[in-house]
């Protein structure tokens, strides 16, 4: 079904009636009370003011066009035009998006929004060239930590425990080395994974859990904050060719300025969500960071090794 969805919107919307008119389709597997979709539809609004009608964004939301890995897949392909996918899955199509994997590389949500705003963000965008791909902006999704439907203390209360982390080597790595077993599960199945025991834990934001409801099924939130990676939102490498320069350039502002806006409805999302998870019964742990740092710390200085991932580490650790 999903298949010829995507065929049916592939053929209908390559270039619409009248001069030089373009649609170009973006997928996400968020909700539509999410900050990133939010972020994407000031972009679609931004790219038709600034072309003057001549290029729409259609969004399609709520994982319609499939997994993150099903609709990034798509885009490498070209059979999508354009994706929203978790910045750690991105590693599993350009291993430099590691960079921004690394557990506690970030020192904070400001630190992070320097990085997206920096030059070494947009090598980073680019460093998929030839690859199907390339990256036109980052976007917030704040920190990740672990929740459950029983409360994690430390690294020992995840010992030997499922827990669901995207495609991500570098995410199965670091749960590895936490003592549990890492268990690759679509985002959007994680509630029933949680719900039927498939997983035990899962790890993501405040506002995931909240958005798409896993609060209803694990009551315990660990802020471990292991991780703070940025969003990618991806173009296909043949439909940024098909672009005219000045309609590439067009592209690229207007999704810097959402990024912008995403930055700030971002934070307070997740304000109010962290709100709505207390009072639904979430309970907030503060657990000691250090504890997980340490188990970790192998894969930090393993990064820092490698000559690929320097020039990255380097530029976030000296802004």
């Amino acid at each position: 079904m999903k298949k010829s969805l995507i065929t049916l919107i592939a053929s209908s919307v390559l270039f619409t009636v009248g001069a030089q008119a373009k649609t170009i389709t973006l997928g996400h597997a968020m909700n539509l009370n999410s900050a990133a979709h939010a972020g994407m539809v000031i972009f679609a609004d931004k790219v038709k003011e600034k072309s003057n009608g001549d290029i729409t964004v259609k969004i399609f939301p709520n994982g319609m066009l499939g997994s993150e890995r099903d609709q990034a897949e798509q885009v490498v392909t070209g059979a999508l035009d354009m994706a929203k996918i978790n910045g750690s899955l991105a590693e599993s199509f350009e291993p430099t998006y590691k960079a921004i994997s690394i557990p506690y590389l970030f020192r904070s949500s400001d630190h992070m929004h320097s990085f997206m705003r920096s030059d070494a963000a947009e090598k980073l965008l680019m460093s998929s060239k030839g690859k199907g791909f390339i990256g036109i902006t980052l976007y917030d999704s704040g920190s990740r930590s672990f929740y459950s439907s029983k409360p994690i203390h430390s690294p020992d209360d995840l010992a030997g425990l499922k827990i669901r982390v995207p495609e991500s080597p570098t995410m199965m790595e670091m749960v590895r080395l936490l003592g549990a077993r890492a268990t690759p599960v679509p985002f959007t199945e994680v509630y029933t994974a949680l719900q039927q025991g498939v997983i035990d834990a899962a790890e993501n934001n405040i506002s995931s859990l909240v958005e798409m409801k896993h609060s209803e099924v694990a009551k315990f939130y660990a802020m471990d904050q292991h991780m703070m990676t940025p969003d990618l939102i991806m173009i296909s490498e043949s439909t940024w060719a098909s672009l005219k320069p000045e309609q590439q350039k067009i592209v690229k502002e207007a999704a810097l300025e959402s990024m912008e806006e995403e930055i700030k409805i971002w934070a307070a999302t997740d304000e109010k969500n962290m709100k709505v998870a207390k009072e639904s019964g979430v309970t907030f742990i503060e657990v000691d960071t250090s504890k997980f740092r340490e188990k970790v710390l192998p894969m930090i200085n393993s990064a820092k090794k490698d000559p690929a991932l320097k020039y990255y580490i380097d530029a976030i650790e000296a802004l």
